[in-house]
């Protein structure tokens, strides 16, 4: 039983992510991990229960992943079999465990012999050495945020109000107090505690979101169209650009309406097309839809020998007005981190390893500005906010998740265009090949969503906003208060 805690524990929070079990599980699921912990007498002992809670809780939120690896991926580019995916699954797991080891780390910090145990210090402990893990998460060549605690909450628009003044730590940190309260309450009275808790939250939650504002979208907005592609992996990644072309052709050529840009995918071809007769008839096809496009394809810097992962910006006269680099890499797919370390593994990249960008460009829609994110960038907080505090009025992200089978993996990466939303008070767009494309409030309400895995477009009014969240505003000094928090309740 020693170990068995952390282990359900992780697990339990794993199922609590977006597209798993249930959300609900996310208010108690933490809890058995930390008064396991807190309750271990030697150093050995917490690292084991650190290891098995993060692990099984990483296992359990990216499951999705094994396919993914062992199977779409090597039978598209053919560099690695299944079975090196799957080894490689098992890897990339243990090293997003990394983070979760501050908390061990802190630990023994707290449980020094001349230490004074009581239940605040206890909670104060759980609760900011945890979110310490979560603000790790973030930074360094291997940074990804998913299974963080706010995401399981990524539907319950009451809470989100609150991200405008903390982010989503403030979330995960609200979810702590309440795990650490349930965990350190007698025994005979967790259920009776954690029903009453979790119940007047919900009814918080509840009243939150009914009292939030309808948004006129008839004034001060833009009109938007997204065309989700659907084009199969093993298409868009053979040589043939034409075919790739094709299957998008007869949705661009009946895109005639009266928005003022056209939003397409991540990598709707795989090279660099600007000198290719294909993007010859792209700009004539952009003359005659009358409106901007935004599409996403590779471009290179021939003289410099870089590679981009990029988002073309055209006006509706076929010119280029601007192309963002992508600024947050994947590892190992678009870059190979620490290459001392990880050389062996650069079989995984999925065209070419790419060069970071480094500017948080704002493009200009008819004086409207806005800004756009390519794939997993949302999954990282900064740029969003960086964006937002250059100017952007609304905020988009273009993806490429045809690699995935699951609507889990869908799911998961949506959940982060929610959570930026609300942060910012942006609304955001997301526009994937296979979906999730979707559009949501500066509330962080889903306003509409396409079906996954379907050839279609749509049209979205987007409303316009200028204002700067607190979070926005002071994001770098709330992450510093918490970690500072961390160790200081580790300490006194």
């Amino acid at each position: 039983m020693n170990y068995i805690l952390p282990l359900i524990s992780g697990i339990l929070t794993g199922l609590s992510m977006p597209g798993n079990l249930s959300s609900f599980l996310v208010w108690f699921s933490v809890a058995p991990f930390i008064y396991s912990f807190v309750n271990s007498k030697k150093t050995l002992e917490r690292l084991i229960k650190v290891f098995l809670y993060s692990y099984s809780l990483m296992v359990t939120t990216l499951w999705w992943e094994v396919p993914v690896l062992t199977k779409n991926i090597p039978e598209v580019i053919k560099t690695f079999p299944g079975y090196i995916g799957f080894f490689s699954y098992l890897l990339m797991i243990l090293i997003l465990t990394i983070p979760y080891y501050i908390i061990w780390i802190l630990g023994e910090l707290y449980f020094r012999k001349s230490r004074v145990i009581n239940k605040t210090s206890l909670i104060l402990f759980s609760v900011f050495s945890y979110a310490a893990a979560e603000i790790l998460k973030q930074f360094g060549d291997l940074a990804f945020t998913g299974a963080n605690l706010s995401d399981a909450l990524y539907m319950h628009t009451g809470f989100l109000q609150i991200l405008p003044f903390t982010g989503s730590i403030g979330l995960t940190i609200l979810i702590l107090f309440v795990n650490a309260y349930i965990a350190f309450s007698p025994e005979r009275e967790r259920l009776k505690i954690g029903i009453f808790i979790i119940g007047i939250l919900y009814i918080i939650n509840f009243t939150i979101s009914e009292k939030l504002p309808m948004i006129n979208t008839s004034e001060n907005s833009v009109k938007i169209s997204v065309f989700q592609t659907n084009v199969p992996q093993e298409v868009k990644y053979s040589n043939d650009m034409w075919k790739s072309y094709v299957e998008i052709s007869k949705y661009i050529e009946k895109s005639k309406d009266n928005s003022e840009l056209l939003i397409l995918p991540e990598a709707v071809f795989i090279k660099d097309i600007r000198n290719d007769e294909i993007f010859k008839v792209i700009k004539e096809a952009i003359k005659l839809s009358d409106k901007n496009w935004l599409m996403g394809f590779p471009t290179v810097d021939y003289e410099k020998r870089e590679y981009y992962n990029s988002a073309i910006y055209i006006n509706k006269n076929g010119e280029i007005e601007n192309i963002y680099n992508k600024i947050r890499l994947m590892p190992f797919a678009e870059f190979l981190p620490y290459k001392s370390v990880f050389s062996l593994f650069s079989f995984f990249k999925l065209v070419s390893f790419y060069t970071p960008g480094d500017e948080y460009s704002i493009l200009n829609l008819n004086g409207k500005k806005f800004s756009v994110q390519i794939c997993f960038e949302t999954y990282f907080p900064e740029l969003s906010r960086n964006f937002t505090k250059n100017g952007a009025q609304f905020l988009v992200a273009i993806s490429n998740d045809g690699w995935f089978s699951h609507k889990t993996a869908l799911l998961q990466h949506f959940s982060k265009s929610v959570l930026r939303a609300a942060e910012n008070r942006r609304t955001f767009i997301q526009v994937s090949n296979t979906g999730i494309t979707g559009i949501v409030d500066k509330y962080g309400r889903i306003i509409n969503t396409l079906p996954t895995h379907t050839y279609k477009g749509a049209q979205f009014s987007v409303p316009l906003n200028n204002e700067i969240t607190f979070y926005t505003k002071y994001a770098n000094i709330i992450i510093v208060i918490i970690l500072i928090l961390a160790i200081i309740f580790s300490l006194i």
